[in-house]
């Protein structure tokens, strides 16, 4: 179990959502505490769309640029699948 330090702070709230929320976190074996924090985190959390590299085609003075520029390890290329693609053009 992961240990973080926490703050204590109080929030207003109608009791409708209150007794909703304390049902929710029952269902699935949880504290309020524990099942409000979830929903905080996963609400909060950064989105971060999944980029196709084919919605993103790279120019052929790019793909030539990078062929002249860099000479990057076989490591750097395997790591990386855009400069591996660049480099294969």
């Amino acid at each position: 179990m992961r240990t973080t330090a926490t703050i204590q702070t109080g929030i207003r709230m109608s009791p409708e959502l209150y007794n909703r929320l304390k049902r929710f976190a029952k269902r699935e074996n949880r504290s309020l505490n524990n099942y409000v924090v979830t929903l905080l985190e996963a609400a909060t959390q950064p989105r971060i769309p999944t980029l196709k590299q084919s919605d993103y085609p790279v120019d052929e003075d790019i793909l030539q640029l990078g062929k002249t520029l860099i000479q990057p390890s076989e490591e750097e290329i395997n790591a990386d699948p855009r400069l591996a693609y660049i480099l294969s053009k």
